[in-house]
Formats: C-alpha cells, sequence, structure tokens
C-alpha cells in the first residue's frame, strides 16, 4: 500500500497516530498540521474538529442542509471566537476552491456531495459576511 500523503501538502507522507478506534486509522501531517482519518473501505478524509467536520456536523442527518444554514452560522457565531471563524472560513473556501476529498465522508453525511458543498458555501461566505460586520 502506498504511504498517504497530506491531502494539503501533496507530498508530504503522513505520520500515523496512536489508534484511538481499531476502525479508522488517524494521520498527521507533520508540515501543515492538519489531522486526517482513513476508514475501511473510504478514502483519507479531514479527521474530526476539522473546521469542514464541525460544520457539517450540525446537518450530518439532513438532506437538505442548505436550509439552515443560516441558524448554522448563528450557533457557530454565538459559540466560537471571530480569530477561530475566520480559520473556519479559509479552511472552507479552500476546500471549495481545490477539493481534496468526499467531505460527505467526513461524518459519512446523508445529504448529497454536491448538497454538502452548497451548504458548505453559503456556511462560509455566511460566516465571512457576519465577521466583516463585526470587524470596526
Amino acid at each position: 500500500m502506498n504511504e498517504p500523503r497530506c491531502l494539503r501538502c501533496k507530498t508530504v507522507t503522513l505520520v500515523e497516530l496512536e489508534p484511538l478506534d481499531p476502525r479508522i486509522t488517524f494521520f498527521e501531517c507533520p508540515d501543515c498540521r492538519r489531522h486526517y482519518a482513513l476508514k475501511p473501505g473510504k478514502q483519507l478524509t479531514f479527521r474530526w474538529r476539522h473546521p469542514i467536520s464541525l460544520a457539517l456536523y450540525g446537518v450530518i442527518f439532513d438532506h437538505a442542509p442548505t436550509e439552515r444554514v443560516a441558524d448554522a452560522v448563528a450557533s457557530f457565531l454565538e459559540q466560537r471566537p471571530a480569530e477561530e471563524l475566520e480559520v473556519f472560513v479559509r479552511e472552507i473556501k479552500l476546500e471549495l476552491d481545490e477539493p481534496t476529498q468526499q467531505v460527505r465522508d467526513i461524518l459519512d453525511c446523508r445529504a448529497s456531495e454536491q448538497e454538502l458543498r452548497d451548504f458548505l458555501w453559503l456556511f462560509g461566505d455566511h460566516l465571512e459576511q457576519s465577521l466583516g460586520a463585526l470587524r470596526p
């Protein structure tokens, strides 16, 4: 088997981390420090707690998550500092501009890949606009 490489850095071989679950292999990129998960029969994805996984968490079971974008953004604005949310926006935009994986597989979401990417686009856009309104 080929050694897994960072989905963002492309050429950097990932370092396997201590197993927390025997069904999932976890990795970290030694350069960018992004964390990944690999489930049997699936492709490499961002690990839980990556900004995209957190954005998708509230809509795991939704078939039409775009209908809940405003509520999801409002919840994030209440619970997280602006600096952290700016990282969310950057990571979401990066994945949408340069896709690396099936975001649906990160949390085994029910919605289609396209619906989830639409949700992420709206989520990132609304979050960015809200953060802009908060800046002096």
